[in-house]
């Protein structure tokens, strides 16, 4: 009920959607723009006594409008649906997610951000049984699901960034707060408020121009959680996350080739005990995710590049004993990729992608060992006034 990944998923949003930009500038006074895109994904699950189909279409529209001099709006929102199927059963969860609004206001010669977002609560709420077990597979960190939830109740969100060179390098970090307001997530009447999430970024780029072959980056999540609540009772903390990239590209026209690195590291969590007491769990509940990209990518022409991707994921058991029933197994994603993309005129641009994934999962205190075999499909038009 907390959804960390989500609230996490959104900090992030806010955080690289508007980051450090080159020549140590929060924001560069881009030109409007408006960005549709589309993508799905459709696993087949395998195992003993599973033989099941679980799929995510998200349909978003996301973009920038300018509102003053060092001033920006920028909007996202998106339709979207999930379905699982076996032969026992059929279920779909679909409809229109929560809408999110950010004003920024960059300061001394851009340098300095301050901004302000509103998550507004458009999305699907009070569930049935059924859509909250689409929502439970989706929440599945093997899946590589882009959407784990469809709605939240009203939210606020705030940071300040900043960044500054030294040397070769530029360096940015931030703050910011999440407060979320309460929300009935099924149709029982009880009302969810998530607790507060506070966080902490970091980021440091190599300053290159474009007549420079190699590009390196490096950011930092730190996720600290206030405490949620049902019905104004103390029901459950997300423990502290971590999420840690980095990446690095090598030009050597009309070639380009880079790797991308992540980990995200979680913490024990706190429940509601015997006694009725929030208590930090025994052993941590979640496991922590490994995840690796090594790309190659070509100019086509002037305006049209290519790329092929070979991508890994790798999900750590979670510190339960194995004979425990909370205890959740590894699990293991391949996948190999493709895309093409490039300028349809001097403001429009497009691209698509399509990729292949397969995996296992190993069995869990309640769940069995499945076989995963997955395809992605991947869309995107972006336009500038």
């Amino acid at each position: 009920m907390g959804k960390p990944r989500t609230l996490l998923g959104f900090g992030i949003f806010c955080v690289l959607f508007i980051g450090p930009s080159m020549h140590a500038q929060v924001v560069s006074n881009d030109p409007a723009r408006i960005r549709q895109t589309f993508m799905y994904l459709t696993w087949d699950l395998k195992g003993d006594s599973t033989d099941a189909t679980v799929s995510e279409w998200v349909l978003p529209v996301s973009g920038m409008l300018p509102l003053a001099e060092n001033t920006e709006l920028r909007y996202y929102t998106s339709l979207a649906g999930a379905k699982t199927s076996s032969k026992k059963f059929d279920r779909d969860l679909s409809g229109l997610t929560d809408t999110r609004l950010q004003v920024t206001r960059s300061l001394a010669d851009d340098r300095f951000l301050v901004s302000l977002g509103v998550s507004v609560p458009t999305g699907q709420k009070k569930l049935n049984r059924d859509q909250f077990e689409v929502l439970r597979v989706l929440s599945a960190e093997q899946f590589n699901f882009p959407l784990k939830t469809f709605g939240e109740g009203l939210g606020v969100y705030s940071e300040v960034l900043g960044v500054t060179e030294t040397g070769s390098w530029i360096l940015g970090a931030g703050a910011g707060a999440l407060y979320s307001g309460s929300y009935k997530p099924a149709d029982n009447d009880v009302s969810y408020r998530p607790g507060i999430r506070l966080y902490l970024t970091g980021s440091a780029q190599l300053a290159t121009d474009e007549t420079d072959r190699t590009n390196f980056r490096f950011d930092g999540v730190a996720m600290l959680a206030g405490t949620d609540e049902a019905n104004d009772k103390k029901v459950f903390r997300d423990g502290p996350q971590v999420d840690l990239s980095a990446s690095g590209t090598r030009r050597f026209d009309p070639w380009s080739t880079g790797v991308d690195l992540r980990t995200i590291l979680r913490g024990k969590d706190k429940r509601l005990s015997d006694k009725g007491i929030l208590a930090i769990e025994q052993h941590a509940s979640s496991g922590n995710e490994f995840r690796g990209t090594v790309r190659l990518g070509r100019a086509i022409s002037d305006n049209v590049a290519g790329q092929v991707d070979v991508s890994t994921k790798f999900v750590t058991a979670n510190s339960y004993p194995k004979k425990d029933p909370a205890y959740e197994g590894t699990a293991s994603l391949y996948g190999v990729g493709g895309q093409i993309s490039g300028r349809l005129s001097d403001h429009a641009s497009a691209g698509l992608g399509l990729r292949k994934w397969f995996g296992h999962t190993n069995a869990g205190g309640q769940t069995e060992a499945l076989d995963l075999n997955g395809w992605e499909i991947a869309q995107h038009v972006t336009i500038t006034f």
